[in-house]
């Protein structure tokens, strides 16, 4: 009878050791899981920096568009500014063409004639210049605008990245009390709150 207490004994105590045992290990490994879990980085959803976006499309031209992820934006920037720069070369081209033209009949070089523009007379050829000065000029003003919608958009791009354009709006209507003007009687006053969700 002894020796089957003792081994009841004995056995019980196996028992509790070894349960206690893989619910320590069980506990070890739940703890190491979760600091594990806490030294992973929670990867953020990408949110552009305005002032980031603005400073590089002023560095180089489009790319804040890349920066805000609007790639197809890109090509329509540099349409823009190399559009705008061949009208500048052009049109100086050609002022310069007519003003030479101009200069050398007024001097009386004829050796420096252009036979090309023999059929314009001297003020026909003034006006001609100072045309395509003007639109020279206008391209110019044009450049420097292009550039600089280059920025305003980079900018609005990384205001407007996270805005929620769905179609789940809504509109709660609840009571609440509000605290009124200091010169009226009363501290507080109840009201219909009305706020809208966009």
């Amino acid at each position: 009878m002894k020796v089957f207490k003792c081994a009841v004994f004995l056995g019980i105590f196996f028992f509790l050791k070894i349960s206690f045992g893989y619910a320590q290990k069980d506990t070890n490994l739940i703890q190491k899981n979760v600091d594990s879990l806490k030294q992973e980085k929670v990867k953020e959803p990408f949110a552009p920096k305005p002032k980031l976006a603005a400073t590089f499309s002023a560095v180089l031209p489009g790319l804040g568009q890349g920066y805000n992820r609007k790639y197809w934006k890109i090509p329509i920037v540099y349409a823009g500014l190399a559009g705008s720069s061949f009208l500048i070369y052009h049109f100086h081209k050609n002022f310069v063409t007519y003003r030479d033209e101009y200069v050398f009949r007024l001097e009386g070089n004829t050796q420096k004639y252009n036979p090309n523009l023999m059929q314009w007379s001297d003020e026909s050829l003034k006006a001609l210049a100072m045309q395509n000065q003007r639109y020279m000029e206008i391209s110019i003003i044009v450049l420097v605008v292009w550039y600089a919608l280059n920025i305003v958009d980079a900018v609005v791009d990384a205001h407007l990245f996270s805005f929620d354009v769905s179609d789940n709006l809504s509109m709660n209507v609840c009571p609440a009390i509000v605290p009124i003007n200091k010169l009226t009687n009363k501290a507080f006053q109840p009201n219909l709150l009305l706020t809208f969700k966009f």
